[in-house]
């Protein structure tokens, strides 16, 4: 039996917890398309969608802010997926295409990360561990409803999100190159737990491998898109 009090990837509770993530999200999503002509019912989704992104990242930054937690190397809200839940509370609420487009991106082409391989040691017996998934499951509800709501990248955004995203990684970059941190794993340290940075090589070669790796993720996540929008123009 799992000890529940700490986490290891793709124990039993990792393979339970994403299968629960992953039915939340469905029934989030069959709930908005069946209630999509219900304007009263579509709004109360949305705003539960946008209360949650916030408070759970409110939680999730609080919990490592309070002074017995506190630690500079990683306490600040400065990781994508820090950033993604506040993303998502823009996309969902305010429908603007940056956010749509970025949430896309870092959803699928960062944030699963964090969810497949994360960087997390305590268990369903702790506090942390329902915090960590909680704002990264609002994370993934965003984005499916964005897709839902019928968006759909364009090249316009793939270039801009990953302009964004490159120029984010590199402020952390020199932040973690200064300071000795951690922050978006673009530093000297390693995570928590086994993950793909493991095979990427010594610092700080490894962080080319990072944004070529990232560059190609991106990009493979237009495949879906480019025989259904074969002549989409840039926004």
């Amino acid at each position: 039996m799992d000890d529940l009090s700490a986490f290891e990837i793709g124990s039993m509770v990792h393979v339970v917890t994403l299968l629960a993530c992953a039915v939340i999200v469905i029934v989030t999503v069959i709930l908005t398309r069946r209630h999509c002509h219900d304007a009263r019912i579509t709004r109360g989704i949305r705003a539960s969608i946008v209360f949650g992104c916030l408070s759970s990242w409110v939680l999730s930054n609080g919990f490592w802010l309070q002074p017995s937690y506190f630690d500079w190397s990683s306490s600040l809200p400065l990781h994508f997926c820090n950033l993604a839940n506040l993303v998502s509370a823009v996309a969902i609420w305010k429908k603007t295409r940056p956010a749509q487009s970025l949430l896309y991106f870092w959803s699928f082409g960062l944030c699963t990360w964090a969810m497949l391989t994360p960087a997390l040691t305590a268990g369903p017996m702790t506090l942390w561990f329902w915090l960590f998934w909680l704002y990264h499951l609002f994370i993934f509800i965003s984005v499916a409803v964005v897709l839902t709501d019928g968006f759909r990248p364009t090249w316009a955004d793939f270039r801009r999100s990953l302009t964004l995203t490159l120029s984010y990684m590199g402020i952390l970059a020199i932040v973690d190159a200064v300071t000795g941190w951690n922050y978006g794993f673009v530093g000297k340290g390693m995570p928590l737990q086994p993950s793909p940075m493991d095979f990427l090589g010594p610092y700080p070669i490894r962080l080319l491998w990072i944004a070529l790796i990232g560059t190609t993720i991106f990009a493979l996540l237009m495949l879906p898109w480019i025989r259904r929008n074969p002549n989409s123009q840039s926004r």
